[in-house]
């Protein structure tokens, strides 16, 4: 009897522990993109699309393979740029960082980096890990 109760008692607990986890996510990358900044020398943004057909995830931050460069989450908020720490993609959507919303600033590049230079970016999910992507600054 105490062993039928232990095993009705561990598929409780598993069935509560797998219904109250969130899916994996599933994260694609569509439409990444830079712009060099008009006004900074050695700064610009990055734009793309961050497609989730899975679970909730965050993007927790970025890097590039460049000595000393910078990169942040930036959201702009009443017409102002505020460094962010995640941004948050939810279960079954899309979220565009995009001019006038959340995107990510890079700082320190070399001045070799032009318009038409390319770089490899890497994203840093809470949840998914890192996924690596070309990006192209376009002006």
């Amino acid at each position: 009897m105490l062993a039928v109760l232990t095993g009705i008692v561990q598929t409780l607990v598993f069935a509560a522990t797998v219904g109250c986890s969130s899916p994996p996510p599933q994260i694609t990358i569509e439409d990444p993109y830079g712009e060099l900044s008009p006004v900074f020398i050695g700064a610009g943004s990055f734009y793309l699309k961050i497609r989730n057909a899975g679970g909730r995830d965050a993007l927790i931050g970025a890097q590039v393979d460049l000595p000393k460069t910078v990169l942040e989450l930036h959201e702009v908020r009443d017409n102002r740029m505020v460094r962010v720490t995640k941004v948050d993609v939810p279960s079954r959507e899309t979220v565009e960082l995009r001019p006038g919303g959340f995107h990510i600033m890079v700082f320190n590049m070399p001045k070799t980096i032009q318009k038409g230079s390319e770089l490899a970016l890497t994203l840093k999910f809470d949840r998914s890990g890192e996924r690596t992507v070309a990006v192209r600054f376009r002006k």
